[in-house]
């Protein structure tokens, strides 16, 4: 009975021992556990932070590059600012100098008219003394048998030249006349101090002394001189009317309403003005007449398009936020440079300074550029269903534009004739 007792609690004895091991193993592998977890987690919230610090400096370059951009816009502005105080002030200046040269140029003909009625009185005088002079001269030998020496006619005092003076006033004309022009056709697109628009400049400085002083016009252009007769030639002598020789052909010269001559004749008259720092604009100019070159304005329109077209390109391959962000900006200059361009001419059109073609009325008229306009000032070119839709609509205007100026000679006739309307 001992021994089994003593193998009993024997037995309890290891089993409790063998318990004891599984337990300290046991804990032993549960700090293991959380060792390695918490192991893992300082490497996962390293590797975490690392990657905040990386994002955070992707979008401090950002900031950088607004603030850069933010920076250059203020500074376009003030410089902006500077340069239109700048034109307002030479412009103000511009007119008190041609209000100056009107005024001298009129007191200029005043003067020579003055002068010219000066000379008729002297010759009058001058008659009149010579016939009081013969008067006493057949006076006195009538009455007296005195024959009185000949008295010497007083020297006539030279005519003034008068070329030199017509000649200045000349210049100064064409120099109202180009004033007033680049007036007209200015490129300043901000509205000035004084509230009113580059247009509204425009028809103010268009009435330039050209028009206001019509005495300068009157004194250089002077009476029509009339054509000398042309006397016949005698037949030579000895030969009829049938043996006359006859006249040399003349050569051969382009026909006067021929697709060349028109073509030579309009280009003659072509003009180009700057569109608000958007591009050119053609039209064509005889006198006080403007037309607009209506192919010409194609072209532009053509060539705004295919830039933006492959600066869209260019923005669906890129990733780059600021990239995008820039090439978007680019894509809105172009756009607003064409809509600058389009407002220009619907301005110049609606006050009838300027004119578009009447053979392409259908297609060119006031009602479809507004219309453009109204799409470019509505519509986002970044988005490439409104860019697709402008091209499209676009290509159709052409197209039906092409259909209307073919052939070629009724509409460059139908040209000149607008431009020959004045």
């Amino acid at each position: 009975m001992d021994n089994d007792s003593d193998f009993v609690r024997e037995s309890t004895r290891v089993i409790d021992e063998v318990e004891g091991q599984l337990e300290r193993l046991l804990d032993k592998k549960f700090s293991e556990v959380d060792r390695d977890l918490e192991e893992r987690i300082n490497r996962e919230k390293e590797a975490a932070l690392r990657r905040k610090e990386g994002i955070e400096k992707e979008f401090e370059k950002e900031r950088a590059a607004l603030s850069d951009y933010r920076t250059m816009v203020q500074e376009y502005e003030e410089e902006r600012g500077q340069l239109l105080a700048e034109a307002r002030e030479r412009s103000d200046k511009v007119l008190r100098l041609q209000s100056e040269i009107e005024s001298l140029a009129r007191s200029t003909v005043e003067e020579i008219r003055r002068v010219n009625e000066i000379q008729n009185r002297l010759e009058d005088l001058r008659e009149k003394t010579s016939e009081k002079a013969a008067f006493l001269k057949n006076d006195l030998r009538e009455r007296f048998g005195i024959v009185a020496e000949v008295m010497e006619e007083e020297p006539k005092p030279p005519d003034l030249d008068l070329d030199q003076e017509l000649e200045k006033l000349r210049k100064i004309k064409e120099l109202l006349a180009l004033e007033s022009a680049a007036a007209d056709l200015g490129v300043m697109t901000d509205e000035p101090a004084d509230g009113r628009g580059p247009d509204e400049m425009d028809a103010e400085t268009a009435s330039s002394p050209d028009t206001s002083i019509p005495e300068i016009q009157d004194l250089i252009a002077g009476p029509e001189a009339p054509e000398p007769p042309v006397e016949p030639v005698p037949p030579a002598e000895g030969l009829g009317p049938e043996s006359q020789p006859e006249p040399a052909a003349a050569p051969a010269e382009p026909e006067a309403g021929s697709e060349e001559t028109l073509a030579e004749d309009l280009e003659a008259c072509r003009r180009t003005e700057p569109a608000n720092g958007s591009g050119e604009i053609h039209y064509f100019q005889r006198d006080q007449t403007i037309v607009i070159d209506p192919e010409k304005l194609f072209e532009s329109i053509d060539k705004t398009i295919d830039e933006a077209q492959r600066i869209s390109l260019k923005l669906g391959l890129t990733e780059s936020p600021k990239d995008q962000f820039f090439l978007k900006q680019e894509l809105i200059n172009w756009q607003e440079g064409l809509r600058g361009l389009l407002l220009r001419i619907i301005k110049m059109c609606e006050k009838n300074t300027w004119a578009l073609p009447r053979h392409t009325q259908e297609i060119i008229n006031p009602q479809s550029l507004r219309s453009l306009l109204e799409r470019l000032s509505m519509e986002n070119w970044s988005n490439p269903e409104e860019f697709a839709a402008f091209s499209s609509a676009m290509a159709e205007m052409k197209k039906a534009f092409l259909a209307l100026i073919e052939p070629r000679l009724p509409y460059l006739r139908s040209l000149r004739q607008d431009i020959d309307a004045d």
